[in-house]
């Protein structure tokens, strides 16, 4: 069972090479697998850095270490921290020795750049008075404290487009807490957003998954024929849409899915959707969306 579902995992991601690259590159990985892999996402400002350093090692049984704590101003709390009007973000502090090695460049922890797609695999650090959307993951051994994953830049409030990207992670990150809702959505654009967040969710392989061992299970079925609405409403063309089939496993020649030869000048994306929809027409009413779900050893 292991086998089949690594292989799948590596079939989606080679259907849709764009993910698979922003999951590995060392700056900025995709909204989706950020959303993901938040215990919290919350809009709002740096209001200070503390002057005092806290001592705090990084993972259970290793040395401390100073670390900066930033404190942010929720302004509205997209994902967690519902209950909380500020949070509390540490980072090791610049130019001390991160565990495992010395400093890079003898320099310590870079801040955080303004523009997106950049950065390296170091501790990332905020900026007094930085606004925007903060990605956060809960501190491994400091109770109430968060941290930034590397990759998992915010989108700064100065960023080019912001207000665009502040919708897709608004609308993604409303599937997670009322999916009927967030694909029933008045635009199509949010629908699509919200779809392409649960079907990331639903399939990717669970992490820490210490049995090794996976299985499918059947999503609910509003939200399961609300997906393949969004996949019939779209323009594939227009949107991510076609990602959001990709990450189903709704690919040509897959469930008998036809395989896809564009006439001359016809868009590839545009002649994929007409397979899907005649497929749908014939087949589509006994698919079923299922979610990848860890089991233990022996079940």
């Amino acid at each position: 069972m292991r086998r089949v579902f690594l292989g799948l995992a590596a079939a989606v991601l080679a259907a849709a090479p764009a993910f698979a690259l922003r999951m590995i590159a060392p700056g900025n990985v995709g909204l989706q697998q950020k959303l993901i892999a938040a215990d919290a996402v919350v809009v709002g400002k740096v209001t200070k850095v503390e002057a005092d350093p806290l001592d705090i090692t990084q993972h259970e049984g290793g040395p401390k270490v100073p670390h900066t704590v930033a404190v942010i101003k929720i302004s509205d709390a997209l994902v967690g921290a519902k209950t909380v009007t500020h949070i509390k973000v540490v980072f090791p502090k610049p130019g001390e020795q991160p565990e495992g090695g010395p400093a890079r460049g003898g320099g310590g922890i870079r801040p955080l750049p303004g523009a997106p797609g950049r950065g390296g695999f170091g501790p990332l650090a905020v900026t007094e008075n930085q606004e925007g959307v903060f990605f956060l993951s809960k501190h491994p051994t400091a109770a109430g404290y968060y941290q930034i994953q590397p990759g998992h830049l915010p989108i700064n409030a100065t960023d080019d487009g912001y207000k665009g990207e502040l919708a897709k992670v608004t609308a993604a990150a409303g599937a997670f807490s009322d999916p009927v809702k967030a694909l029933s959505a008045d635009k199509v654009d949010d629908r699509v957003q919200a779809a392409l967040a649960l079907a990331y969710k639903f399939r990717q392989y669970p992490p820490n998954n210490v049995s090794g061992v996976v299985a499918e299970e059947a999503v609910p079925a509003d939200v399961g024929q609300l997906l393949v609405k969004v996949l019939l409403d779209a323009d594939w063309a227009k949107s991510d849409a076609h990602k959001v089939a990709d990450a189903l496993g709704l690919l040509p020649g897959q469930y008998g899915i036809p395989d896809v030869r564009p006439g001359t000048g016809e868009d590839a994306l545009a002649a994929r959707q007409k397979a899907f929809k005649a497929w749908h027409a014939k087949f589509g009413g006994k698919f079923e969306v299922k979610k990848i779900v860890a089991k233990t050893q022996g079940k």
